[in-house]
């Protein structure tokens, strides 16, 4: 079999060297080749994959495995393909430097902006149970509509909070989230006493990187799976705590 791998291996590099992309891949994979020869044409074989989260989402319908896309990425031949200005909302957006308030990721030498995705409680007067700097005073369940966030990461991650007016870096709440096939739920409690840490968080730390922005510093990385970051303003709870960052991790 290892032999058989080999001679395939070699049949596809020896077909004009051509320069793969993402059409490439689906087409090897629908052609059922084993997911580590594949990986092997990526590593050894020219390649430019566009890998928006657009792009991202694209591939996982078409059934290219977590560990192929994690491959692309390790590729890197081009950054992230930028949104199109009237899509803005939809996509990520880039800089090299941090562009704004709000929350990034670091992809090469580029920032890009988080999506930020609709929260739907199931809690019974959540809004009210939300204070101020991240507070919860009651346990919370939420759920995001789908199940992947379109954020797709790779570890070791980068992620920059810039706060904006009326929040501050302590407002931020890291979760874990459970998929299902049709959405991501989390739930999160008040604060405790002993650990200063909210009920069901994941703990972190931050470094100052700029004047009021931080990078979020994690003492182990983040497992293959989906997260969000909710954010609760003192002065308009609700607004803040509607929406949250999400991302996946993969593998």
């Amino acid at each position: 079999m290892r032999f058989l791998s080999i001679l395939l291996l070699g049949a596809v590099l020896s077909f004009g060297q051509e320069t793969l992309n993402n059409e490439g891949i689906i087409k090897l994979v629908k052609a059922g080749m084993s997911e580590e020869l594949i990986v092997n044409v990526i590593r050894q074989q020219p390649g430019i994959y566009v890998l928006g989260a657009t792009e991202l989402v694209a591939l996982k319908e078409a059934g290219v495995s977590e560990k192929l896309i994690a491959a692309m990425l390790d590729k890197g031949k081009t950054p992230v393909a930028a949104a199109p200005a009237s899509s803005a909302s939809e996509g990520a957006k880039k800089s090299t430097t941090i562009p704004g308030n709000g929350l990034f990721y670091k992809k090469g030498a580029e920032y890009f902006e988080l999506i930020q995705e609709e929260v739907e409680w199931k809690t019974s007067g959540a809004m009210r149970n939300i204070a101020s700097a991240g507070i919860v005073k009651k346990d919370l369940n939420g759920t995001i509509t789908g199940a992947s966030s379109r954020n797709f990461l790779q570890n070791p991650m980068e992620i920059v909070i810039a706060p904006p007016s009326g929040l501050t870096i302590n407002s931020y709440v890291l979760l874990p989230m459970k998929a299902t096939k049709t959405d991501r739920a989390f739930n999160v409690g008040p604060v405790n006493k002993k650990s200063g840490l909210a009920k069901g968080a994941i703990a972190f730390g931050v470094e100052k990187v700029g004047e009021g922005q931080f990078r979020i510093v994690l003492p182990t990385p983040l497992g293959p799976g989906e997260y969000g970051i909710l954010a609760v303003s003192p002065s308009d709870a609700a607004s803040s705590a509607g929406k949250m960052y999400t991302f996946r991790i993969l593998l």
